[in-house]
């Protein structure tokens, strides 16, 4: 059995164990917020591949678009002529495209809290 004298934690000063402790607790704080930031670094890779993933199917969308209005045309232009078919098709367009902003408004008023007759 060790005596008193022998055991290292006794021998120590309270100043140096409170010491010890306050070196202990920076390591931890110091590795959690090293941990933080690699937490926060994959969420961005994470984030980056999603938006690379978005902007790649928009620019595909597009391409389909692009192709559904050419499409569109050629067969309307067979049946009422290329001047009918262009209004046909651009006034398609036109009223998809307001009624999505349209909705598009209903829901950013409802985000930050506009009502009706505030707009």
């Amino acid at each position: 059995m060790m005596d008193r004298r022998e055991d290292p934690i006794e021998q120590e000063s309270l100043a140096a164990l409170l010491s010890r402790v306050v070196g202990d607790a920076e390591r931890v704080a110091r590795a959690e917020i090293e941990l933080q930031k690699a937490k926060i670094v994959a969420k961005i890779d994470d984030a980056r591949n999603a938006i690379l993933l978005l902007v790649a199917a928009i620019a595909i969308g597009s391409v389909a678009l692009t192709a559904f209005v050419v499409g569109a045309l050629l067969v309307l232009a067979q049946i009422i002529g290329p001047l009918g078919a262009t209004g046909a098709v651009v006034g398609a367009l036109v009223v998809l495209s307001a009624l999505l902003g349209w909705f598009s408004m209903r829901q950013f008023k409802r985000l930050f809290g506009a009502t009706e007759e505030q707009a």
